[in-house]
């Protein structure tokens, strides 16, 4: 019996359909990599997320905790007397209080915005991280403000001293440095009228009165520039600042006196000044500002300046 020989064709056949079976497997183990790598990244999002919650509740609670403490301490306290620097005292710790409470709040608010971030799992740690550290200043401003407030109240002691007064004012928690004293003038009523063009309106800047020889009854308008002063978010950035940096080199503190003008809604930023130029080694004193700025103005007499 003769044998049939093999057919070309169906041999090439069998071996398209092998090639396309495994393709065909190859494109579904791909798809199933493709799904399972999906899967375990929404995964790791939905971790994140709660972990970031479970922290930021972990220190809201232990805020309240704390600032109930505090309250508590507080109302133990026996009642100061009448004094007037003690009822301003007080009047600085019921400030500290609100801006912790202020403070408080806004750390609830980040809390929300986290929550919010559910809904948009692109870009998730690149959103989170600026909240982070936005979170982290806010906790270290209330550590100082509980830090401020919590510091033994004393009787300042006023003195005599034999320096030139430069003056500062703050507004709307902005440095606004007066004069430029980078290049002093040897005149003392000269000095009074180098005007730091970056932070005032030199121009309008204007004087009336008598400066210098036996009598001085001096009065100087000084219009502020609006949004140009150093900024006072806490002590840390402050003393980062390259302004505040250029401006301690400018002065010598065994020349010069600090004097601090305070706008009303920029109590919270003393304190941070302060330290840093107390640190510094500067003598100050402090002022209230009257007049609503930008048109700030102050009056000179003859006489010796006094710091605390």
């Amino acid at each position: 019996m003769s044998r049939r020989s093999p057919d070309p064709g169906e041999s090439l056949e069998l071996l398209l359909d092998t090639i396309c079976n495994m393709f065909g497997t190859i494109m579904f183990v791909s798809l199933i990599a493709a799904l399972l790598a999906l899967t375990s990244r929404s995964q790791r999002v939905e971790e994140s997320l709660a972990v970031v919650d479970s922290e930021r509740e972990r220190q809201i609670v232990e805020l309240e905790k704390r600032s109930e403490e505090l309250e508590t301490q507080l109302a133990a306290l026996p009642a100061p007397s009448s004094d007037a620097q003690v009822e301003d005292a007080e009047k600085r710790t019921v400030r500290a209080l609100g801006e912790i409470d202020r403070r408080q709040k806004l750390i609830a608010q980040y809390g929300e915005a986290l929550k919010a971030l559910r809904s948009s799992a692109d870009n998730v740690d690149a959103q989170i991280e600026p909240l982070r550290e936005e979170i982290d200043r806010l906790e270290d401003a209330v550590a100082f403000a509980e830090k401020v407030r919590n510091r033994k109240m004393r009787t300042p002691l006023e003195r005599e001293v034999d320096l030139d007064m430069y003056v500062i004012v703050i507004w709307e928690d902005r440095l606004y440095p007066v004069c430029d004293w980078s290049n002093r003038s040897t005149n003392g009523c000269d000095r009074l009228k180098q005007w730091n063009d970056r932070y005032v309106h030199a121009a309008r800047c204007t004087t009336k009165g008598e400066c210098g020889g036996r009598q001085t009854n001096l009065t100087r308008f000084i219009p502020l520039r609006e949004d140009r002063g150093i900024p006072v978010r806490d002590l840390a950035q402050l003393r980062a600042n390259p302004e505040f940096q250029a401006l301690l080199a400018s002065l010598d503190p065994a020349k010069d006196l600090i004097s601090f003008d305070v706008a009303s809604d920029s109590f919270d930023a003393v304190a941070a000044a302060k330290e840093a130029f107390v640190a510094a080694g500067f003598n100050y004193r402090l002022g209230i500002t009257v007049a609503p700025c930008p048109a700030f103005s102050d009056s000179w007499i003859s006489g010796m300046p006094s710091s605390f």
